[in-house]
């Protein structure tokens, strides 16, 4: 079921894209990440590196964890917050009733600024998985 709701959502930004390309006569570049975490505490960055020329950045990120707090933030290459989420599993890791918990960001951004945005992971005792998805649109010069 968590799978299928991902592909779902992969392919919906997936035919969003490919609308704006027909559209557009532009490029779509798309990347996909996954991260999986086993009781880490370590924060992370990842880096995405956006070239001058791109015209929309898209972002999705999803989140399943099953134990743990979990804050996801955005940052563009001049240190602003862009967007974050928080997701936090509430069952004990040694308790008898297993929970996952899910928390999705999505996010698009007109004009985006040149450089390396990033994605910061700070996890605190997480299990789980993090996948991030990012598609940037350049017109045709």
């Amino acid at each position: 079921m968590k799978k299928s709701i991902q592909l779902l959502v992969f392919i919906f930004v997936f035919v969003l894209f490919g609308q704006q390309t027909i559209a557009q006569d532009c490029t779509s570049v798309n990347t996909s990440r996954d991260i999986e975490l086993d009781g880490s505490s370590e924060k992370e960055e990842i880096k995405l590196n956006v070239d001058a020329g791109v015209k929309q950045l898209h972002l999705f990120i999803n989140s399943t964890i099953s134990t743990g707090f979990l804050t996801v933030e955005i940052y563009d290459p001049k240190g602003k917050k862009r967007g974050y989420y928080t997701v936090e599993s509430q069952t004990k890791s040694n308790a008898k009733k297993k929970e996952t918990v899910c928390g999705q960001l999505q996010k698009q951004i007109s004009d985006p600024m040149k450089g390396d945005w990033v994605v910061r992971l700070i996890p605190k005792n997480v299990k789980g998985k993090i996948s991030i998805h990012s598609g940037q649109v350049q017109e045709k010069s």
